[in-house]
């Protein structure tokens, strides 16, 4: 009789997220890969984003003057939780519209939906 022999398992795969294959993006990489994603935003009924809106609140919301040239998961989570903050201080309730469908865009392309 043979013993039981067991199959050598894989190694564990690393999530499929944003910053599971690098710890940090640089900006230009980020920008690149957040505009060629798709413009739809989650939750808002089939409304997007276009190209150059897409461009320009990547510039707002990750500014150069704080995040330099390299943006980092952590850095990326404390920008989301920045931004959820705005949310529920918002005077209006289309100020609160509009970052909600920003906070959900950039959490649903970051793959960082409830991580933070």
């Amino acid at each position: 009789m043979k013993p039981f022999e067991r199959k050598p398992t894989p190694p564990p795969s690393k999530p499929k997220t944003l910053f599971g294959e690098k710890k940090e993006w640089s900006r230009l990489e980020l920008r690149r890969k957040l505009t060629k994603e798709s413009p739809y935003i989650p939750g808002a009924g089939g409304k997007m984003y276009p190209l150059r809106e897409r461009k320009e609140m990547i510039e707002k919301v990750l500014p150069y003057q704080r995040f330099k040239s390299h943006i980092s998961e952590i850095e990326a989570k404390k920008r989301l939780r920045e931004l959820r903050k705005e949310e529920y201080q918002a005077p209006t309730q289309a100020k609160k519209v509009e970052l909600s469908r920003l906070r959900r865009y950039l959490e649903e392309r970051m793959d960082l939906k409830g991580k933070y």
